[in-house]
């Protein structure tokens, strides 16, 4: 029988889908006769949890969310893990108490990854952590293991799959409707409202650009507000959630990240892999994805004068958009392939187990 292994996660709804995606693919990328997958997500209920079971993977939604504060939800985890004999535990979402409780109700090596260096408030401050307790720590780039303490993070980045470069991209001319782009959760520090800002400062300079954001959260009622204070609100579009952004990705011609903060950038990959250029800030682990000047731009955060004349940069000039936007194809799917991000994870298990792989 194949080890199993445990997959802890925060919430199944929809804004967790970025490290769900992670797990998923290692999960597509395994064969189940080496490991064996199960998904537990500590936070509340939704589709996420059926996506997994979908592709036979046993997910299971525990609503333990408060730490030790909530003993009753503790309990609940302590004895869940009792119930079950897992040879290895990943650990993607939760802080010392959940490590404290895997490790001794399972009694198996704890491997911890980090996918953000800050917890999410509208000024994120970075901090250190100590992880001595984990057997091993991934971590999803370097920005993000520069703030471990008490342990040596391996790097392993997210994936794409291999994929040819399926959109042949208009050249358009200046005058012509040019789309720019963003995905993402809406909470404060995906710096959504910095976007709009940077748009209003170019919207009589260029009246053929649009605006178009995918995604849900919170702060969709302040932004289409804003957006209406601003008087861009007929040319932004709030696309809603997204199963599938390769139809939005064959629309757009820049993608943009206006990130407070951000562990890696898994939606900006994927605009990558599709043919995008990228305007990004220049925060935690984007400079490693974005090659400035050749693949995309960066700028600082919270900057809407920075980010609109960036936009204005890419806006009028197709010739060298359509060539960062080659380069960026190009960069993902060569120095970010998502078999690499699967051998590597599947490396640090192997090691751990004292397996030897097939």
């Amino acid at each position: 029988m194949a080890p199993r292994v445990l997959h802890i996660l925060g919430t199944a709804r929809l804004e967790g889908h970025a490290i769900a995606r992670i797990v998923a693919d290692l999960a597509a990328g395994l064969s189940p006769d080496r490991y064996e997958f199960e998904v537990w997500f500590l936070g509340g209920d939704g589709p996420l949890a059926g996506q997994f079971e979908s592709h036979g993977v046993h997910a299971r939604v525990l609503g333990w969310r408060r730490g030790m504060r909530d003993p009753v939800g503790a309990a609940r985890f302590w004895r869940a893990l009792r119930a079950r004999r897992f040879a290895l535990v990943h650990h993607h979402f939760g802080g010392r108490s959940v490590r404290w409780l895997a490790r001794r109700a399972s009694g198996a090596p704890l491997v911890v990854h980090l996918h953000e260096r800050v917890r999410e408030t509208a000024n994120p401050v970075v901090r250190p952590i100590s992880l001595g307790d984990a057997d091993a720590v991934i971590a999803n780039s370097r920005a993000v293991a520069g703030i471990v303490r008490g342990a040596m993070p391996e790097v392993i980045y997210p994936g794409v799959p291999p994929c040819p470069l399926r959109h042949e991209r208009a050249a358009k001319v200046p005058g012509d409707t040019v789309v720019i782009g963003t995905a993402g959760r809406l909470v404060p520090i995906k710096g959504m409202i910095h976007l709009l800002r940077a748009f209003a400062i170019l919207r009589d300079e260029f009246p053929a650009v649009r605006v178009e954001i995918a995604g849900v959260g919170p702060e969709r009622a302040s932004l289409a507000q804003a957006a209406h204070s601003l008087g861009i609100a007929d040319r932004v579009a709030f696309l809603g959630w997204q199963d599938d952004l390769a139809p939005a990705f064959a629309r757009w011609d820049v993608f943009v990240q206006p990130s407070l903060e951000e562990g890696f950038g898994v939606a900006a990959l994927e605009a990558m892999a599709a043919g995008l250029p990228i305007i990004a800030t220049n925060v935690g682990g984007l400079p490693e994805l974005v090659d400035d000047g050749r693949t995309g731009l960066l700028v600082p955060m919270a900057d809407p004068d920075a980010l609109a004349r960036a936009i204005r940069t890419l806006v009028g000039d197709p010739s060298r958009r359509l060539a960062m936007g080659a380069a960026a194809h190009q960069r993902a799917v060569e120095c970010f392939p998502v078999g690499r991000m699967v051998a590597s994870i599947a490396a640090v298990y192997d090691r751990l187990l004292g397996q030897v792989p097939a």
